[in-house]
Formats: structure tokens, C-alpha cells, sequence
């Protein structure tokens, strides 16, 4: 046993990977890896420690993560080049303890086994350099097969498809960041280009139009759509209409909006034709006002169709300096934009932090609730500061005594973790296997006119909100056709997850977490 202790050790290790990276499980695969391993070991110490430590170091630091969120899709590398130091610190924050200790574990045990394999020796007589040349040899064939069987229907060699783990790995994440990449690159050639919009009429109801874009909000834990434990008062009785069954169309803040706020052709973005864009066409005063940030080299999508704006405010500046700024430091940019005199009709986006990981960073005040955990609730008391945030800017649009509507949606929902730890349960963004909850998201239109407050359930697709949008500014368009957010009619529901299209009914659910 002693004997053969290393090789025991780096099979174990070599079975671990494909857990620890989160990657497709196939025995050939570990196979593979191990032989390559032990190939090296038996030509080079050094050289295998060299490998060896560089996978090692790989999954000790992703291990955290891949715990809580699984393997990283190009959404989640766009995640990483928009986020900031604060964001940075607060994702850290999220994640639970014993994530790192696991990560800790695997560092050790990755160093004994380094430890153990210096003291191995290997007889260099022929006959051991045609086995270590054999491992070799099998290990990489077993590595190409799958992405040579491929080619025919992916088109060309494809690293990523093997089933050796690191490799696959190293190709997926080299991949995904290169599909980000063009997609920043279309985005940025094609944001400012001439949109195709064909206005036919302009016939806005109201002088001021303010679209609330909320921040991780799942309806079922607001006292506005039955959660038993108040936090949304200010919806659940406004004048105004809440819809019951409004779906998102992803489970991150960028792929959710880029699929609410551009039209799309033949499956492409379209990013010339957006929400601002349609505006500007239509003869409206644009305004963009954000607590999210908004420069640096990898500025967010949002960001970008922000820009397109007459006037933008952004709190952040999204670089390593970002501050926490709280939502209610909007409140006198919107007033002071209000208060100037305009013969334009005029649109006030306002994009919020709201229920934003990591919760308790969100709120201005201390915890007030006692639900469950800390975690909820810091994150029920985000949804009644967001409440109350909207509560604020109804005010400004009354004091204005100008005819307004307002409408505000959340952009995605999350989904529970460690539902079963009183202690560690949370809620967390559904970057990778999400649930029906990550989808459903609160929709509130309030206007100046409305006379009675109404709860309409049926179900809306977030993949129609363009059409929606250009009816609620009274803007006629041939290709956007006639969508009423407010129709009774109900919307086939399919959502992004990440990698498709698939339908909302094939999700599993996530009941709210009880007291």
C-alpha cells in the first residue's frame, strides 16, 4: 500500500476533478487525467509539479464558487469584467464558510500528494520509459476522442468537448471569455449605429414616464403578492396594477435586460434598436439615472445603451474604488431632472441596487426583521427599502402636478442555497441550474390617473417587454405590433437559462424558505 501510495492519491485527486470544476463526470476522463499525470511524474518531478500545482491552484480558488453557483458560462465571465472591487468583496462575502474550507482541504491534500510524489523514484530502464510512453499515448488519445468525434457536428476540433477535466476546463473558461469578448465587440460597433425604427405615431398620455428597473427581487417574499410578513406596503395598496405572473427572461441583471430592452433579428441583437433609441425616435427627453456602474474597460451592455441617453447620472464609476451607495441617492438627481421645464414628453429610467448580494450591504438602517436567518432578513428588510424607494419617487412625480406614469419591474429573481442550514440558508443568483423562482419577478404600472388598485394573474413574458414599452409611451411601430402589458391575454412562457431557451413549466420549483 505504501508502495503505491502517490499513485493511489493522484487517482483520487484525478476522480475529484471533474467534481470540483463542475464538469461533465466520465471514467475514460479521469482515466486520462491520471495517466497524464503519472506520465509526467514518471519523466520529470519538476515538470509534473509544475502541472500538477497549476490545475491544484485552479480548483482551490474556483472551488468556492463552483460550490455555490457550478461552472461558469460566458454570462458569468461578462459577470467578472463588470464587477468592481465592492461588488468584488460582496460576492466574496456571500459565499459560505465552508466553501473556503473545502478549498483549504483540497490545498492541503494537493500538497501532500506533491509532497509524497518528490519521494517517489522510477527505474529509468527501457522498458519503464515504454510504459510511461504507453500512459502517455493512452491518456492522449482518450483526451482527443470525444473532440474528434465532434467535428463533423460542431464543425472543427473543439477542446472543450473532451472529457478530461482540466483540459476542458481551461478551453471552456479561454472560450467563454472570447464569446464575451465579441459580443463587447458587436456591442460596441453597433450601440451607436442608425436604428431601423419605422415611427408611425407619437401619442404619449403622460408628461413623465419613469421605468424603475428593480435589482433581484422574487415576488414571493412581498407582502404585495401574499408573503405573510409585511415589507411592500407602499405596492400592495397604490393605485395602480400589479401584474401576478410576470416572467424574466434570464437569471442575471445583463442577459435578462439585453433580451427586455433589444429587439432581435433572426436570433441576433439587434443593438442599435433599443428602448432609448425607440424614445429618442419618438420625440422624447431621455434621462438615465443608475446606482450601478458604468465605466472602465469592460463597460456593462446597460451601461452602454445608458450612454445613449440626453442625460445620465451614475453614482459609480465601476472601477476598483466603487463605493456602497445607497438606492435613496437617486431620489434628489430625479427631483432636480423633474424640476426643469420641457415641451418634450420625457422618459426617467432609473436603475436601482435594490435586493442586490450581498444583502445587509444594501440596507441604511439595521436589521429590523427576525426571519429565519439573517441572511432573509437582511434581504426581506432590501424589498421594504425598495418599497419605500418607490414610494419616494411617486411623491416627486406628484409634486410636480404634471399627468405620470410609473412603472417598475424587478429584472430577475434568485434561488435558495443550503435550504437545508438554518444558519448558512441564503438566497443567490441562479447564474447556473436555475428554478422557476429566479423567473418570477414583481410588475407594478402605477398612474396618475388610476382610480383603484388592481392585481391582474396571468401570465407575461419579460421577452415582450419592448412590445409592451412602446404601447405604455404611446409610441406605434409596425415591427413592435400592438402588446399590452396590461392585456388579460396570457404570454407561452419561455426563459433564457443560460445556454437556451427553454420552457418556464420544465424548471423545478423553490418554495419560500418558512419561519
Amino acid at each position: 500500500m505504501k508502495k503505491h501510495l502517490f499513485e493511489l492519491l493522484l487517482l483520487l485527486f484525478s476522480v475529484a476533478i471533474p467534481f470540483a470544476l463542475d464538469m461533465n463526470l466520465a471514467v475514460y476522463g479521469m482515466l486520462a487525467t491520471f495517466l497524464l499525470f503519472l506520465a509526467l511524474r514518471r519523466l520529470n518531478y519538476w515538470l509534473f509539479a509544475l502541472v500538477f500545482g497549476f490545475v491544484l491552484i485552479t480548483c482551490v480558488l474556483f472551488l468556492p464558487q463552483i460550490i455555490w453557483f457550478g461552472h461558469p458560462p460566458a454570462t458569468m465571465i461578462g459577470a467578472f469584467f463588470e464587477t468592481d472591487f465592492q461588488e468584488s468583496k460582496e460576492f466574496m462575502q456571500q459565499l459560505p464558510f465552508y466553501a473556503y474550507g473545502v478549498s483549504v482541504l483540497t490545498l492541503v491534500f494537493g500538497g501532500y500528494i506533491l509532497y509524497v510524489g518528490k519521494k517517489k523514484t522510477y527505474p529509468h530502464s527501457r522498458n519503464q520509459k515504454f510504459i510511461t510512453l504507453g500512459m502517455a499515448v493512452v491518456g492522449a488519445l482518450l483526451t482527443l476522442y470525444r473532440p474528434w468525434a465532434k467535428i463533423k457536428e460542431e464543425g472543427s476540433f473543439q477542446w472543450q468537448n473532451t472529457r478530461t477535466a482540466p483540459i476542458a476546463f481551461y478551453a471552456s473558461i479561454y472560450h467563454n471569455v472570447q464569446y464575451y469578448k465579441q459580443l463587447r465587440a458587436d456591442l460596441n460597433q453597433s450601440i451607436e449605429g442608425s436604428p431601423s425604427w419605422q415611427v408611425v405615431s407619437a401619442n404619449p398620455k403622460y408628461a413623465n414616464y419613469v421605468l424603475v428597473i428593480g435589482e433581484s427581487v422574487r415576488k414571493d417574499y412581498m407582502s404585495a403578492y401574499g408573503f405573510p410578513v409585511e415589507n411592500s406596503s407602499f405596492l400592495k395598496s397604490a393605485k395602480g396594477t400589479l401584474i401576478d405572473g410576470y416572467t424574466a427572461t434570464a437569471p442575471n441583471t445583463t442577459t435578462a435586460l439585453l433580451r427586455m430592452f433589444l429587439k432581435q433579428k433572426d436570433g441576433e441583437f439587434a443593438y442599435a434598436d433599443n428602448l432609448i433609441s425607440l424614445a429618442k425616435a419618438a420625440g422624447f427627453g431621455t434621462y438615465w439615472i443608475s446606482n450601478q456602474g458604468s465605466v472602465g474597460e469592460w463597460d456593462t451592455p446597460i451601461a452602454k445603451i445608458a450612454s445613449l441617453c440626453d442625460h445620465k447620472v451614475f453614482t459609480k464609476k465601476g472601477d476598483y474604488s466603487s463605493m456602497n451607495i445607497y438606492d435613496t441617492a437617486l431620489l434628489p438627481v430625479l427631483q432636480r431632472f423633474l424640476a426643469e421645464k420641457s415641451t418634450q414628453p420625457r422618459l426617467f429610467v432609473v436603475h436601482i441596487m435594490g435586493s442586490h448580494t450581498y444583502f445587509p450591504e444594501r440596507l441604511e438602517h439595521a436589521i429590523h426583521y427576525d426571519y429565519y436567518n439573517r441572511n432573509f432578513s437582511a434581504y426581506l428588510q432590501t424589498i421594504e427599502q425598495t418599497d419605500a424607494f418607490l414610494q419616494s419617487v411617486y411623491k416627486l412625480l406628484e409634486a410636480q402636478h404634471l399627468p405620470f406614469s410609473m412603472l417598475y419591474f424587478a429584472d430577475h429573481g434568485l434561488m435558495t442555497k443550503d435550504r437545508s442550514s438554518s444558519f448558512f440558508a441564503t438566497l443567490t443568483h441562479g447564474d447556473t441550474h436555475p428554478n422557476k423562482a429566479v423567473y418570477r419577478i414583481p410588475f407594478a404600472l402605477l398612474n396618475s390617473d388610476d382610480s383603484e388598485h388592481k392585481v391582474i394573474k396571468v401570465n407575461k413574458s419579460a421577452f415582450h417587454f419592448l412590445k409592451g414599452y412602446a404601447h405604455w409611451l404611446g409610441i406605434e411601430e409596425p415591427s413592435l405590433g400592438g402588446y399590452d402589458f396590461l392585456s388579460t391575454t396570457p404570454d407561452t412562457l419561455k426563459v433564457f437559462n443560460q445556454y437556451e431557451n427553454v420552457p418556464f413549466e420544465s424548471l423545478e420549483e423553490d418554495e419560500v424558505i418558512r419561519n
